[in-house]
């Protein structure tokens, strides 16, 4: 026979009411009280009815995690699935689970984001990137519903965790100008997403501070995020000028790009971004910590989502730190 909440109440030593208001996560609950009675829930293997939970509670214990548009960089990149494992961290601690929100268009995509939020199927979202003028970020913001971006927004309306990408991106730079290179190029995603505009940024910031040529040429900015895009990208800035070291702002570009340069024999120092060790053999990669970056989103927006529950929704704003490591 399947456990019940009196039978866990009884193992924990509290009252059924209580173990109702742990199963809701509520603040007026103790930390330790709320660990003895998730003790004995896993103990008794009590799995709660989570659809009679969320027509008591109007909560379903969902987040939706909104992906972007590019499905080859979110099954390539380490970024998306690191992200994802810092989220599910810390939302396995409060009895979440996850939701992707995906589709194969901005129309499909938009369409589903409706359905889910004016369903109420999750109590939140977090989104995966942030861009300009994002339609989906647009209609979460109009329709006052609990969301996070990890990236930057524009709108003082939304809350958002992020690296200080201008500062990761002018660090990379100074790095390579370390290494003696003097005519540095660098690949970056499309200007559209604030992640490539501010770390192009720091770039530029960094070779002007060093007196060094800003040569256009050398600076390519790119739509999809893959080895293939990185390989042909840095084969075109070698036809356009000399090149004596490179900035990725991607470790797929800079796979793609070491692996031309290899078969090539063109040795120069080369700089990325990511969350793990890249697999190619390149000097250094910004750590932007990818773990911290989905942990803190999901702590911001249960926060969100308890000021909005009280009729006063806040705004939060958090900056992740990044730091180099050579390789």
């Amino acid at each position: 026979m399947a456990s019940t909440i009196k039978d866990v109440a009884k193992l924990a030593g509290v009252s059924p009411s209580t173990v109702t208001r742990v199963l809701q996560d509520k603040s007026s609950i103790s930390d330790a009280t709320k660990k003895k009675v998730r003790q004995a829930m896993e103990s008794l293997n009590y799995h709660p009815n989570v659809n009679a939970r969320s027509l008591a509670s109007n909560k379903t214990n969902v987040i939706g995690v909104v992906l972007p548009l590019d499905s080859d960089a979110f099954y390539q990149n380490s970024f998306f699935p690191e992200v994802i494992r810092g989220i599910a961290q810390i939302a396995a601690d409060h009895q979440y689970s996850i939701q992707l929100c995906t589709g194969q268009d901005n129309h499909q995509r938009l369409a589903i984001l409706k359905d889910t939020i004016l369903g109420r199927r999750v109590d939140g979202l977090i989104f995966l990137y942030g861009e300009l003028e994002d339609p989906l970020v647009n209609f979460a913001i109009e329709q006052e519903f609990p969301a996070v971006i990890i990236g930057k927004t524009l709108s003082p309306l939304i809350s958002f965790v992020d690296n200080n990408n201008e500062k990761a991106g002018l660090d990379a730079t100074e790095y390579i100008i370390n290494k003696g290179a003097k005519s540095i190029a660098f690949i970056g995603g499309r200007d559209q997403l604030f992640v490539s505009r501010e770390r192009l940024e720091g770039y530029i910031k960094a070779l002007k501070e060093y007196e060094l040529t800003v040569n256009e040429k050398l600076i390519a900015q790119v739509d999809e995020f893959t080895i293939e895009r990185g390989y042909e990208t840095i084969k075109e800035l070698l036809e356009a000028g000399t090149i004596d070291g490179l900035v990725t702002a991607d470790s797929l570009f800079a796979e793609g790009a070491a692996r031309y340069l290899n078969e090539k024999h063109i040795q120069m120092p080369i700089i990325t971004f990511d969350s793990v060790r890249p697999s190619v053999q390149i000097d250094a990669y910004v750590d932007v910590h990818t773990l911290e970056l989905g942990r803190s989103a999901f702590k911001i927006l249960r926060n969100v989502i308890k000021s909005n529950n009280s009729k006063n929704m806040m705004c939060y704003r958090q900056i992740v730190s990044h730091s180099i490591k050579e390789l």
